[in-house]
């Protein structure tokens, strides 16, 4: 996950157009910026521009990025200057599930902590589908179908899933077809629903015995057991998101499906005009939508 101090250094790169003017708007040395934008190309593995005499000119992926980005960076000062600094203050007890606070969340949680120091932030896990119901909390992600109406409930993602395995097991077993997965170990949280739902959606005519593999209660006993090359799962996007980029898992087929269950935003009626609940709310907005464009 990118840092905001790698996406101010790019923002400013690239509305500047010279990396001395960046290094100079930020207060910063040139071989700084330098630094902050290798850094930044190696984690998106893209390339975001090119030299250009004393200047730089942006890469059409560069300037599709730095309109995001600056979107994002206006999104976030808006917020810092609407809200008093003295209300970021105290205990925040929030609870999501254990892939999404590992892939998106924990990741870069200190970027959060920088702007927020006064809040005391508490991140625990939930299993799926879990009510939010739980009194000493004060903010949720579920995973779930959003209905819950006693709280208030806002739509983060929809994720799309697809099967996911080690280059090492697709490899070794030389998967290339759906019809191949019978020579594989399937793995699964806690049932066989998610195999079941994409069989179904995909449309392959792959004869899967889908009751049959691993299973474990626990998302990231499913990945980690993916990745060591113990069989293959059925992953989405945002919780297998950062492997994937790592090149760690891989998807097998181009069949991804949406989910019949999205991650939500849920917060205790009690608790919805709480700066530091809209504070972590936001913040957390931005991050995913990072994520799921890098």
């Amino acid at each position: 996950m990118p840092s905001l101090q790698a996406l101010r250094a790019f923002d400013a790169l690239a509305r500047l157009g010279s990396l001395t003017e960046a290094a100079d708007a930020l207060s910063l040395t040139r071989s700084a910026i330098s630094h902050q934008m290798r850094l930044l190309e190696e984690q998106l593995g893209l390339k975001l521009y090119e030299r250009r005499g004393r200047g730089v000119i942006l890469t059409p992926t560069g300037q599709q990025y730095a309109h995001e980005i600056r979107r994002v960076l206006a999104m976030l000062d808006h917020v810092h200057a609407n809200l008093p600094d003295h209300e970021y203050n105290g205990h925040l007890r929030v609870s999501m599930p254990p892939g999404f606070a590992a892939s998106v969340v924990s990741r870069s949680i200190n970027d959060f902590y920088r702007n927020y120091p006064g809040i005391r932030l508490h991140i625990g896990t939930n299993r799926e589908n879990e009510p939010p119901n739980l009194a000493n909390l004060d903010l949720f992600v579920v995973h779930g179908d959003g209905a819950w109406a006693e709280h208030s409930v806002e739509l983060l993602t929809h994720p799309m899933y697809t099967p996911v395995c080690s280059p090492g097991l697709l490899n070794e077993l030389q998967i290339k077809h759906p019809q191949d997965l019978e020579r594989t170990t399937l793995l699964h949280l806690n049932n066989d629903h998610d195999w079941r739902l994409w069989l179904s959606g995909s449309g392959t005519k792959a004869q899967l015995q889908t009751e049959s593999g691993v299973y474990f209660t626990n998302i990231l006993l499913v990945i980690s057991a993916a990745i060591t090359g113990q069989g293959i799962a059925i992953g989405d996007d945002v919780v297998c998101g950062d492997t994937l980029k790592r090149g760690q898992l891989v998807c097998p087929f181009d069949m991804q499906i949406p989910g019949d269950k999205a991650y939500y935003l849920v917060t205790p009626h009690r608790n919805a005009d709480d700066p530091k609940v809209r504070a972590f709310s936001d913040w957390l907005k931005v991050k995913l939508n990072l994520f799921r464009q890098s």
